[in-house]
């Protein structure tokens, strides 16, 4: 504390910081050769305000968002395995590609560009609002003449009938006017569209509040993907709450196409169902601040209804039976001492030698596999995988009993995307501000003009000047008709 108050008691330091343009200083302290401490100041705010940094963070923006328009969001890692391969699949998981915008360095990118853009606001403000305000009727007309578009009209008559000529002309065409009365001259000072220099600042604020949104999207919102089955609630975390898919059916046209797909849904909060909607695409389901989108449909991957299961007499060859299981459920083979479940499946099947895991490398049903369990003379004597394309692939050498996939059925899922979009609603406030601020900037230019009266000897002698910030032909277009006017 001490120390601070010697640095900031220093004059020099003092004066050095108050010129700085600008609201935000930033001070960075290192320690020089004897073990003083000062400050440089300047550095970081030049950092944050600076045109390469914002090309930088765009061009980065740029890139991530291109990646999460051409990498499909929030799909299971089956699927982008089967579309970019298990080993493009890795690079893209530790990047994050699969979930861009909600990326940690994204929303860093996205914070940083707001930075940006604030620290260059502070900056530039005091300027514009200097501009948008200023009113200052003590001039002489040798600032007039200084100005590019000026002239000097010779008016017959006297001050008071050139100001009153001045004020009906100007007041005609939408201009502001102040007065300043002297013994000798008038000094009018005329403005109108001063709004317009405002555009520019209300556009950057509402690009702030657009990224600010954008921020708070990615660090507290989510969007993810998720396969709803007829009848099993899925619990969403994020807001406590489980949904249930009641119905889900596809309408065709005639000549076979899909038209369109539908999922019924109920909402169960707190154990009661508190809203129902059926949901298709472009018309989501919202319940506390959580969307459900209508997204994909498919085959279940993980799971069955039936499957039809050809016994064989490992000797004879002949079959013993056609069974028909339940997933999951158990049951005995009449006439034999079996009893069958079938416990798990993949679409594609696919063993991980690191983990030992078998998983499905895709949700297309490419390489179909069962796990059977088979209990034989009361005993559990196997659990082996039977695939569909490849029959007695792995015989049972504990059975007599050779056993093949036949066939099965499996439920279909209806895929929703699910998300949480706290920033939208900033969003939208800074999509509308900004058409605000991009149509003032457009279409109202501040435009100004300095007039002073003083009489001569015969007449009365009135010295225009102006200047505009921009449209510069339609300014001189103008001036033209107010000399004109006289």
């Amino acid at each position: 504390m001490h120390l601070c108050g010697e640095l900031l008691q220093n004059p020099a330091l003092i004066g050095f910081l108050d010129n700085i343009p600008g609201m935000v200083y930033a001070i960075k302290l290192h320690r020089k050769k004897g073990g003083k401490v000062t400050i440089s100041v300047q550095k970081i705010y030049n950092f944050l305000c600076s045109v390469k940094l914002a090309v930088t963070l765009f061009f980065l923006l740029a890139i991530g968002s291109i990646a999460g328009t051409l990498i499909e969001q929030g799909l299971p890692p089956e699927e982008y395995i089967k579309e970019y391969g298990e080993r493009w699949y890795y690079w893209i998981s530790l990047l994050r590609l699969t979930d861009v915008y909600h990326n940690w360095w994204f929303s860093l990118l996205l914070a940083l560009l707001a930075i940006n853009l604030a620290v260059c606001l502070s900056k530039r403000l005091p300027y514009i609002w200097r501009a948008y305000s200023a009113v200052d009727c003590d001039f002489t007309h040798n600032l007039v003449e200084n100005f590019k578009h000026h002239t000097v009209i010779q008016f017959q008559g006297n001050i008071e009938e050139a100001k009153r000529k001045v004020e009906d002309i100007l007041k005609g065409r939408k201009y502001k006017l102040w007065f300043e009365n002297n013994p000798q001259n008038i000094s009018i000072l005329a403005a109108k569209g001063a709004i317009g220099r405002l555009g520019s600042p209300i556009s950057h604020i509402s690009i702030f509040l657009i990224l600010i949104g954008a921020v708070l999207s990615s660090a507290v919102g989510f969007r993810s993907f998720y396969p709803f089955f007829e009848g099993e609630p899925v619990y969403i975390q994020e807001g406590n709450f489980s949904v249930v898919m009641d119905k889900f059916w596809i309408d065709y046209y005639e000549n076979g196409g899909i038209k369109d797909y539908f999922s019924n849904l109920s909402v169960i909060d707190n154990g009661k169902m508190v809203t129902t909607k059926t949901i298709q695409v472009n018309d989501p389901l919202q319940y506390k601040g959580v969307w459900f989108y209508q997204s994909s449909y498919g085959t279940a991957w993980d799971r069955l209804d039936k499957v039809y299961i050809r016994i064989t007499d490992k000797k004879s060859g002949k079959v013993v039976a056609d069974e028909t299981l339940d997933f999951r459920k158990e049951k005995g083979v009449a006439g034999t001492d079996l009893r069958l479940t079938a416990s798990n499946f993949v679409s594609h099947f696919a063993f991980d030698s690191q983990t030992k895991q078998i998983f499905a490398k895709s949700a297309e049903h490419e390489n179909p596999a069962v796990q059977l369990e088979i209990n034989e003379g009361g005993k559990l004597i196997a659990t082996p995988w039977i695939f569909y394309k490849y029959p007695n692939m792995f015989p049972i050498e504990k059975s007599k009993y050779n056993f093949v996939l036949a066939g099965y059925t499996a439920p279909q899922y209806s895929g929703l995307q699910i998300a949480k979009d706290p920033g939208v609603n900033l969003v939208w406030a800074g999509s509308i501000l900004l058409m605000v601020g991009l149509f003032v900037s457009f279409f109202i230019f501040h435009r100004r003009f300095w007039i002073k009266i003083e009489p001569s000897e015969k007449n009365t002698l009135i010295y225009i000047g102006g200047i505009t910030n921009k449209d510069h032909f339609g300014f001189e277009k103008e001036m033209d008709g107010i000399i004109k006017s006289f």
